[in-house]
């Protein structure tokens, strides 16, 4: 039997309103961070780990990392993944999400795309209230990352 695969889907804190020109480059607002402090605490009190984070390149995204790993004990390795922007393909990163060779992964990520590839990996409908706003922390797990292969196991939202 497989062991399962843990992952744990965070988008990224309230940012700088949206312009059509450099999306890329908003930052967060004092909101998003202490929304991304929420999200710390709360995964912190659940006594969960994860092995690796991989952050969107976009700034805001960036930052959220930051904030989130700067508020939890213990280090992990951070990598850039230009698969996670907000246009991300859900079949494309579950299929390069059971490359990686950890057992519990951390994805700082956007909307639409983190809604998205919860819903696509779990095999249940989603709770009635399941949102993935400002700060939210998703977390699924399954022998491997495909479409509805995954159990949806909490989220925790500060807003």
């Amino acid at each position: 039997m497989r062991k399962l695969k843990r992952l744990y889907v965070l988008r990224h804190g309230n940012a700088q309103p949206y312009g059509y020109a450099h999306d890329e480059s908003r930052e967060l607002t004092e909101l998003g961070v202490a929304e991304v402090k929420m999200a710390a605490q709360a995964f912190r009190e659940r006594g969960e780990t994860f092995d690796v984070a991989f952050v969107s390149p976009y700034v805001r995204a960036q930052q959220t990392a930051k904030v989130f790993l700067a508020s939890l004990d213990g280090s992990v390795e951070i990598k850039d993944c230009p698969l996670i922007t907000p246009n991300g393909q859900k079949i494309d990163v579950a299929l390069w999400l059971n490359d990686q060779p950890y057992e519990s992964i951390l994805l700082v990520t956007h909307q639409p795309f983190s809604h998205q590839f919860v819903d696509y990996l779990v095999d249940q409908p989603l709770p009635i209230n399941f949102a993935m706003t400002t700060g939210a922390l998703a977390s699924v797990e399954g022998e491997f990352f495909a479409g509805a292969c995954c159990q949806f196991r909490w989220c925790v939202s500060p807003s």
